[in-house]
């Protein structure tokens, strides 16, 4: 028989399902998931929108790198989900965002959304869109800039007097039906933010999330169905 009393067992908290499966490899994929929306940005807004996500994936894994080290807390960043953070962040701003406003996204998504409450699966909401509630609430003015597509923008500095044009949202906030077509919606030959403009990579990096079972199609697909189902019921 067994001597339990000599075993040396070791109690964890819960799950205690074990899979090949870390955070580093969700977030890898989440990555992979996102370059065809990147890859469209760069082909309809120009190099910036590359710089963007550049400064702002710098920026979130610095200050969690900074956050870690000033508490002296183990090193989070090799976790990529910082990264993740930073290109989240970057696709919910405009391409003409003001690189010093990026970084000061980053900091506030990444310190005080993220990290203050415990890091990662602990944040009372996604650092992102805590970013970008918070840079909309502070500059207002830059986060409702949308410049025309395939408009020549400078690599670095601010935009002075770019072209400007709707997004289609802000057609239906008026009451209006969207002035593009549907081609031109889904590869994003519309204005907006850096990730949103095109349907089809956004689709296209779901499927593979879909394929490689990070996410279920279920909650997705009934999200898209309703905003779909309602937008077709209230379209003005």
């Amino acid at each position: 028989m067994t001597d339990y009393k000599n075993l040396k067992l070791i109690a964890s908290s819960s799950p205690h399902i074990r899979s090949n499966e870390d955070t580093r490899s969700i977030m890898l994929d989440v990555i992979i998931a996102l370059i065809p929306a990147l890859a469209l940005a760069i082909f309809v807004f120009g190099a910036r929108a590359l710089v963007v996500t550049a400064v702002s994936v710098i920026g979130s894994v610095f200050f969690e790198w900074l956050y870690n080290k000033l508490l002296k807390k183990p090193c989070t960043i090799g976790n990529l989900s910082a990264v993740v953070t930073g290109i989240l962040l970057a696709y919910t701003l405009p391409v003409t965002a003001p690189l010093w406003m990026v970084l000061i996204g980053d900091l506030f998504a990444i310190v005080i959304v993220k990290s203050l409450f415990g890091g990662i699966g602990k944040n009372f909401m996604n650092p992102a869109l805590g970013g970008r509630a918070f840079l909309m609430a502070s500059y207002p003015v830059f986060m409702t800039t949308w410049c025309k597509v395939r408009t020549s923008l400078p690599l670095f500095g601010t935009p002075a007097d770019v072209v400007t044009g709707a997004t289609p949202l802000s057609f239906m906030k008026e009451g209006k039906l969207p002035d593009v077509s549907m081609a031109d919606a889904a590869l994003g030959m519309v204005g907006g933010c850096i990730g949103e403009v095109s349907a089809l990579a956004l689709l296209v990096g779901g499927a593979y999330l879909v394929y490689r079972k990070v996410i279920s199609v279920r909650i997705p697909a009934a999200y898209l169905g309703t905003v779909a189902v309602l937008t077709l019921i209230f379209a003005r």
